[in-house]
């Protein structure tokens, strides 16, 4: 039966009918969904910093205090105060808008956390179906060389040909069937890579080869979490510097009621009190200047974020334009493999051409397809970094890892 050629092995996910064992990208991405171990793992920054917020924002408790004095027999003194300090000197608000900022961050930290499990669910997925694509086409290529390494030693049993040709072929057939092996191996391992991350695998599943997305638009770096995770750092460090600025505090005040009880006479009165920290010698000094330099520091990484952000994406959006081209022309060259092997092998049976002329071709066109391969799994790794620097993904899927 004629093996299908290499473009066509490419176009596998639309070309032919997916049976049950058939496994493509999207399906494998479906698997990672909410509930998967990897995504439920990265829930603890997030849920830290709505902690911080819910406590930045709850008032201090009153103070009860009682106390009973008896300084003679028929004399007792008795107090009743409830003590608070009302949230009025500006830093609950601050509070409040600082852990704001950075449950923003970190919903932002989040995405890109998801972001970076998709990638590593990605290239899990491209490995294990190049890995496959690749022992296809070696096991191709060693069917081929180990059919001519027969026929050779047949002529060569009836005295047709000499034993030389038969042991070229035949060093050709072994060093064929070690790259075979070698990229069974490589496939054995993307395999339990796979199962590891998705345990409901069907025993005989196959990877289908990810088709290439079209190179994307003009894309915003100023939307990317990594830029919006530190830009809200940036203002959480600005509002933080602001709150530990807040060294005046609001006094605590206390009411209450004063009971006397002398000579069976009971006498009871209100009681009003008030008490102020006075910042003479601690003014929060070292908390002050421990917030500006945050404050620069932030800005540095927001500055740098920026740049690098802005680097990942244009030059991953150029890389993966050329790459896809690079692709294009892969297939296009790989397109008439098929006949190339046929013909060379007919010209060779036929006495037209050496062994060594067949020898080049066979691998001149094996190696067309390789190439092919290697480029397509290039583009792949580089669509991943460019979702990964853009913090979400560039394809449609129906569900899981986004």
């Amino acid at each position: 039966m004629r093996k299908l050629s290499w473009w066509g092995l490419l176009a596998l996910t639309s070309a032919l009918p997916v049976h049950a064992g058939d496994v493509s990208e999207e399906q494998f991405l479906a698997a990672a969904g909410e509930n998967h171990a990897a995504i439920r793992a990265l829930g603890g920054d997030l849920a830290r910093a709505e902690s911080e917020r819910r406590r930045a924002g709850t008032l201090a408790n009153p103070r009860l205090e009682f106390w009973r004095e008896e300084p003679d027999p028929v004399s007792t003194l008795s107090n009743w105060t409830v003590a608070w300090t009302p949230p009025l000197d500006g830093r609950l608000g601050l509070g409040k808008q600082a852990a704001d900022a950075s449950v923003a961050a970190a919903r932002e930290e989040l995405k890109l956390g998801q972001a970076e499990v998709r990638r590593e669910v990605r290239r899990v997925f491209a490995e294990w179906s190049v890995a496959h694509a690749r022992v296809a086409v070696l096991s191709r290529r060693l069917e081929r060389i180990a059919h001519l390494a027969t026929q050779e030693r047949h002529r060569a049993r009836v005295g047709t040909e000499s034993g030389l040709s038969a042991r070229r072929l035949g060093l050709a057939e072994a060093e064929a069937r070690a790259d075979l092996r070698e990229a069974e191996a490589e496939r054995a391992r993307a395999v339990a890579a796979a199962r590891a991350w998705n345990p409901e695998l069907a025993a005989d599943a196959v990877p289908l080869l990810p088709p290439l997305a079209p190179p994307p638009a003009a894309v915003e770096v100023e939307i990317s979490p990594a830029v919006v995770a530190a830009e809200k750092r940036s203002e959480q460090a600005q509002l933080a510097n602001r709150l530990e600025g807040r060294f005046w505090g609001f006094p605590t005040l206390t009411a209450g009621v004063q009971r006397i009880e002398e000579a069976g006479v009971v006498r009871s009165a209100p009681l009003f009190a008030a008490s102020w920290s006075l910042p003479l010698f601690d003014r929060n000094q070292a908390a002050r200047a421990e917030a500006r330099v945050a404050v620069q520091i932030a800005a540095a990484r927001l500055a740098q974020t920026r740049a690098l952000s802005r680097a990942g994406i244009e030059g991953g959006v150029g890389a993966y334009t050329s790459l896809v081209a690079a692709v294009g022309e892969a297939a296009a060259a790989a397109a008439d493999v098929d006949r190339v092997i046929d013909a060379a092998t007919a010209a060779y049976g036929a006495g037209e051409q050496s062994l060594t002329d067949l020898l080049d071709a066979l691998g001149s066109a094996f190696e067309a397809r390789l190439r092919e391969l290697d480029l397509q799994a290039r583009a792949l790794a580089t669509h991943r970094e460019l979702e990964a620097a853009l913090g979400r993904s560039l394809t449609a899927t129906a569900g899981g890892v986004r």
